[in-house]
């Protein structure tokens, strides 16, 4: 199975999980090797990571690749000097312009890894505004569920603007014109406030394969909503 473990649970527990199977690996085998893709930000697993690739250079005394995660010219690079035997990727897929290239690539540059990510409740809520959704710098939503032969499958959709239609302080406002006229309800019955919390994260652990669906671009608003509506009724 693809996708081996995963939670929307608390991510200090969940993290701490994980690093004590890979440090049991590395203790098991001083060649295994630790790669932290975009941990500048916040090195949590420094004390295991041999490798770190930002895209801005800082100060470590691990090997350092600094390159930009959107484009593939990194992830080549990655892949001639890889295989890595653990990939860590926290909080960076929701924030980059082009996720999917990473999720491709991942697979080819390491045998398993780690990717942790806003749980889908938090995009849902005023979490530091009341101007906008979740954290305003997100492009992404993640989540977690069973594909059609019960396999986990990680969900990838697009943090489209149509987000705000399920803005509940917003007032019900007659339709503009036909493309409006019918969206449906402006409730998501999957929503849950109370897993909305930022101590809460989806953790995923995957090995070998990193299976992932993303909807077309093409979308019409009235397909986003549906979308977002439906896609993430169940799992995590």
């Amino acid at each position: 199975m693809p996708i081996t473990n995963y939670t929307d649970g608390d991510k200090d527990t969940f993290r701490a999980q994980m690093l004590d199977g890979v440090r049991r690996n590395k203790a098991a085998n001083p060649n295994y090797t630790i790669i932290d893709i975009g941990g500048r930000h916040n090195p949590w697993a420094d004390e295991l990571v041999d490798v770190y690739v930002d895209v801005f250079p800082f100060e470590t005394d691990k090997k350092l690749y600094v390159g930009d995660v959107n484009s593939e010219d990194i992830w080549r690079q990655l892949e001639a000097d890889g295989p890595f035997d653990f990939a860590i990727v926290s909080h960076v897929f929701e924030d980059i312009r082009d996720p999917i290239t990473g999720l491709n690539w991942l697979p080819r540059v390491a045998k398993a890894g780690f990717l942790g990510l806003p749980v889908k409740h938090r995009e849902f809520v005023h979490w530091r505004s009341n101007y906008w959704f979740g954290q305003s710098h997100h492009n992404w939503i993640f989540g977690v569920k069973n594909d059609d032969n019960g396999e986990p499958i990680l969900i990838t959709v697009p943090k489209w603007h149509c987000v705000s239609y399920f803005n509940p302080n917003i007032p019900d406002l007659p339709p503009i014109d036909d493309e409006d006229a019918d969206l449906g309800p402006r409730t998501l019955e999957w929503f849950d406030p109370t897993k909305a919390g930022h101590d809460l994260e989806l953790g995923v652990i995957w090995e070998g394969t990193l299976p992932f669906w993303t909807p077309s671009y093409m979308m019409m608003v009235a397909d986003q909503i549906e979308t977002l509506r439906t896609v993430f009724s169940d799992g995590v």
